[in-house]
């Protein structure tokens, strides 16, 4: 009773002190065009946004500042290393910057910045929240060191907190941190003759740094002071909070069940499975080291890593009914979608359909309703169509 009492007593306290989290509301409210088209981690756009801003002839408004600004710190940060590069600290600082003619994508490259007439080239790989890829680098390497034989040359390996590369010997890490200090650090030099709306684009995308790649220093301090003060009430709210992937999943269970032909037969909050009665009829249980059901065959809505994908899963058990669903579905490949190209002794994937897409449960975490929405939809469509097709298939040629 006590204990009970405590953990009220916190919770009031916490609902009388509610104007503390002022300066957290103050921070997220306000509007942010990459935060609403869902980009802030799209590797993509922000290499979009740097080309545009090392770009001294765009319409930005810096002109030169940034890709100078940048150039000067990488030589600078990496004095004491090998560059590919013949210039010094003082020959980039003199240099006419408006010659650079930036690149996207060019031969899969993210960014790349070549002047022909300081011979200069730079190369930037991108990583935001991915992993580079097996000989990624070292490509690149030779493509530039090919194409551009007698330029100096700049590689650099660009992560949210300065990754090593697998090539240290010959490309540079560089962090996002360096990117927002150069990019807030031009800004401010330009301040007075860069257009209003170009200027709220790039405090939103410097915000979109500040709180998702580098940091928020700030809102981290406001945080922790609320929690030293509120920590019992914090910590109650967070036991009790709602499970986005439990709710998920018991509503996939509901669309499930609703279905007079489909058995339920196992979930968490990760998975539910079924199977269909006409196919419980026609194979046998003889499943092991699967489910309690002892069921060869079933459905499986697996709801996880921000997307619900369904598949039709051969568990492990008897040798011939496994090989013979296997075997029905390799001999009607247009149909079992998604299908495995062996049969492997446990587990077995002979159809796989997309519910709902990566990252849709993360963007509308907040709106469940909207998720339901698209599973209902989804799901319903694949059991009054793909389902009755592939029961059939089985049914026909179960024998």
């Amino acid at each position: 009773m006590e204990n009970l009492l405590e953990k009220q007593k916190a919770i009031e306290e916490l609902l009388m002190d509610m104007e503390i989290f002022e300066g957290i509301e103050t921070k997220l409210s306000s509007f942010n065009a990459f935060e609403t088209l869902g980009v802030v981690n799209t590797e993509i756009r922000h290499s979009n946004v740097l080309a545009w801003l090392l770009n001294p002839k765009e319409n930005h408004g810096i002109g030169d500042v940034f890709i100078k600004k940048l150039i000067q710190t990488l030589f600078y940060l990496n004095k004491n290393t090998i560059l590919k590069s013949n210039l010094t600290l003082f020959d980039i600082s003199l240099m006419d910057y408006y010659d650079f003619n930036i690149r996207r994508e060019w031969k899969n490259i993210d960014i790349l910045a070549v002047s022909d007439e300081n011979k200069l080239v730079l190369v930037i790989e991108n990583k935001v929240w991915s992993k580079e890829s097996k000989h990624q680098l070292k490509k690149y390497f030779d493509i530039v060191n090919r194409d551009f034989q007698g330029y100096s040359k700049v590689f650099v390996f660009l992560t949210p907190y300065g990754d090593s590369p697998s090539d240290e010997e010959n490309w540079i890490s560089f962090n996002y941190k360096n990117v927002f200090d150069i990019l807030k650090k031009s800004m401010e030099l330009k301040k007075d003759i860069i257009n209003q709306s170009v200027k709220v684009f790039i405090e939103q995308y410097l915000d979109v740094l500040r709180r998702y790649i580098v940091g928020d220093f700030e809102l981290e301090k406001i945080c922790r002071e609320i929690y030293y003060k509120h920590q019992k009430a914090l910590d109650l709210i967070f036991e009790y909070k709602p499970d986005i992937y439990s709710e998920i999943s018991d509503y996939i269970k509901e669309v499930v069940e609703a279905d007079s032909n489909v058995i339920y037969d196992s979930s968490t909050k990760t998975y539910v499975r079924f199977i269909t009665e006409d196919l419980d009829t026609i194979i046998a249980r003889k499943g092991s080291g699967w489910t309690s059901s002892n069921r060869i065959l079933l459905y499986e809505v697996q709801n996880r890593n921000d997307k619900i994908v369904l598949k039709l899963i051969i568990g492990p058990g008897d040798d011939i009914i496994r090989n013979k669903i296997f075997n029905i579905a390799t001999q009607n490949k247009n149909l079992f979608k998604g299908m495995l190209k062996t049969l492997t002794p446990q587990y077995s994937q002979i159809f796989s359909k997309e519910i709902v897409p990566k990252k849709y449960i993360s963007k509308f975490e907040n709106d469940i309703e909207v998720i339901q929405k698209r599973i209902t939809i989804e799901l319903e469509n694949f059991i009054n169509r793909e389902m009755k097709e592939i029961d059939n298939c089985i049914k026909q040629n179960f024998v």
